[in-house]
This record gives C-alpha cells, structure tokens and sequence, in this order.
C-alpha cells in the first residue's frame, strides 16, 4: 500500500540525483536500504545539531539487553510456578 513521505527540498533533490534512470523512489529507497548504504541515506536530509549515531545505537543495544534479560526472567519465573 503506498505511503506519502514529506522530504525537504534538499533531501527531494538528493533523491532524485539519486534516481537510476526507469527507476521509482520506492526503489531507490529499497536499493540504499539494502546496501546499508548509510553515507547515501544521510545525504537525504540534513544532520540534527548534536546528534551522535554511536551514541544513540549505544543506547538502543542497552536498552534491546535489558528488555531481552527482562522477558527472560519472566518466562524463567513462568517456567518454574508450574
């Protein structure tokens, strides 16, 4: 089902030079998503002020373990009230 995206002018722009030529923005999304193309993504849009990726996959990994080690132990404590 197609979805409208609001981009930028730059960010619009950048997409289109992105464009291989027969080829629609919903495939040159595809195309960098997967390459992990990461350096083309973020020409897409401009940079936020003080944002760290490292820092914000840091954060996420820390939160992914804590959540994982949570599930865990509730399904041990399931696990043993049987």
């Amino acid at each position: 089902m197609p979805k409208q995206v609001q981009l930028s002018d730059d960010a619009y722009a950048t997409l289109t030079a992105l464009k291989l030529p027969g080829e629609s923005f919903s495939d040159v999304v595809r195309r960098l998503a997967a390459k992990k193309d990461v350096k083309a993504l973020r020409q897409l849009g401009p940079r936020i002020p003080g944002w760290d990726d490292a820092r914000f996959h840091r954060k996420a990994a820390q939160a992914d373990r804590r959540r994982l080690q949570r599930l865990l132990g509730e399904r041990g404590r399931r696990g043993r009230s049987r």
